[in-house]
């Protein structure tokens, strides 16, 4: 059986996206929490953000942030 090992050299080849869904959770989770939100509540978004990878921060940057109109 091939058995899943990660190597010094699997993880240079992740550090990058690693690092980006770092600080884009990292930069998500400071505007939820400052600026609030819009169609779920704080900590839903939050979650979403920290466990759907890329695609939660993003998706929350485009429809969850709170819109102000000035």
């Amino acid at each position: 059986m091939n058995e899943f090992i990660l190597t010094k050299d699997m993880l240079l080849i992740l550090s990058p996206l690693i690092l980006l869904q770092l600080s884009l959770a990292v930069y998500c989770g400071i505007k939820i929490f400052r600026e609030g939100v819009q169609n779920l509540n704080k900590w839903a978004w939050f979650l979403i953000c920290l466990f759907v990878n890329v695609i939660g921060p993003v998706l929350f940057l485009l429809v969850g942030r709170k819109k102000e109109f000035k």
